[in-house]
């Protein structure tokens, strides 16, 4: 049960009976998410962001977890003959096959945020159904944008005006850990291009789709694919079916039905419009993966901590979550990286 601490921390009744049904860390003075709140709070999280809802979700029950898992990388029948002295015998030297070995560690790391409610808000406003929401359901919703965001643009080198950033720069995302990253000419900067814009947008889905190796395709895996995209692109792909006259033009303009590319789903997500994102990794993005290879954990206690301005009838609620995100297979992921003046000129 909440510790006397805690309560102390609290004057709505309402309020009281949603504290007194988490537990209480005894060290910390911090109220911790039950099973139900924490499940709650996650649903909050995720439904609303692409990405984060299709990707894999581990509870962690310590703060380092690996999620592996293996495959194999080459043939593995032979013949069962060899020839020795003219004469067929069986083949007792095989060459083992290769197991090629997959893993997202996950290294959680803290994240904290912070609201505030008047008492006069909770008083006239908020019963305890209600109450509850609003700690788990609203704030959930509001950490999830944030979690979504680091798990996609997250790089620990990044530094805004020569200081760490406090959230981009506590984990390495998905864009920084795939091995793969194609360039525009105007993202390239010098050298030569992997996609040519002027060729069309499906010239990038198409060099992003022959850059995936060919294990994946091997692997029954195509099936599983996503482009996830940002507005720029979905819409730029959008008016390349509409101009088509045929009748997924015309549904295309007229309805918001999910765009496939060579059966493959184009989602848009709107994490990747993000102009903080977008800076920390330096262009726009946008993804083709399996997505159930993009994991992201949140250590096993996600606590609350209330804390009384008396002097202000106001109560603030420190949220604290330990969290990280990796890739199962680092090549798994292809990243096509097009300017902010290339993606504006896509409209």
């Amino acid at each position: 049960m909440v510790n006397e601490h805690i309560l102390s921390q609290i004057v709505n009744e309402n309020e009281k009976e949603v504290f007194k049904s988490m537990r209480s860390d005894m060290n910390t003075a911090k109220a911790l998410l039950n099973e139900e709140q924490f499940a709650q709070f996650m649903r909050a999280a995720t439904i609303n962001q692409t990405i984060l809802n299709d990707a894999s979700f581990r509870r962690m029950n310590s703060m380092s977890q690996v999620v592996s898992s293996t495959k194999v990388t080459n043939r593995v029948l032979q013949t069962g003959y060899k020839t020795v002295n003219n004469e067929q015998v069986t083949q007792n030297q095989l060459t083992p096959a290769t197991i090629g070995f997959g893993k997202a560690e996950l290294n959680a790391t803290k994240l904290k945020a912070l609201t505030s409610i008047l008492d006069d808000d909770k008083e006239d406003n908020i019963e305890r159904e209600a109450f509850e929401q609003t700690l788990l359901t609203m704030m959930g919703e509001a950490v999830g944008v944030d979690l979504e965001a680091v798990a996609v643009f997250g790089d620990t080198t990044y530094t805004s005006g020569g200081n760490k950033d406090p959230l981009f720069s506590t984990l390495n995302g998905w864009l920084k850990s795939a091995t793969t990253t194609l360039k525009s000419d105007g993202a390239k900067g010098s050298g030569t291009k992997d996609f040519d814009l002027a060729d069309g947008i499906t010239a990038m889905f198409d060099k992003m789709l022959y850059s995936m190796p060919a294990a994946y395709r091997q692997a029954n895996l195509m099936k599983d694919l996503v482009y996830y995209v940002p507005f720029e692109v979905q819409e730029a792909y959008r008016e390349f079916l509409i101009d088509r006259e045929t009748g997924l033009g015309d549904s295309s303009l007229l309805n918001a039905d999910e765009l496939k590319y060579k059966g493959i789903p184009v989602k848009y997500a709107p994490v990747l419009d993000a102009a903080d994102g977008r800076t920390v990794h330096g262009n726009v993005a946008s993804m083709l993966t399996v997505p159930e290879f993009l994991w992201y954990g949140v250590y096993k206690d996600l606590s609350v901590e209330p804390k009384r301005i008396v002097e202000e009838e106001e109560t603030e609620y420190y949220y604290r979550i330990r969290c990280d995100a990796a890739l199962q297979w680092a090549d798994s992921v292809i990243v096509a990286d097009i300017t902010a003046a290339e993606a504006a000129a896509l409209l």
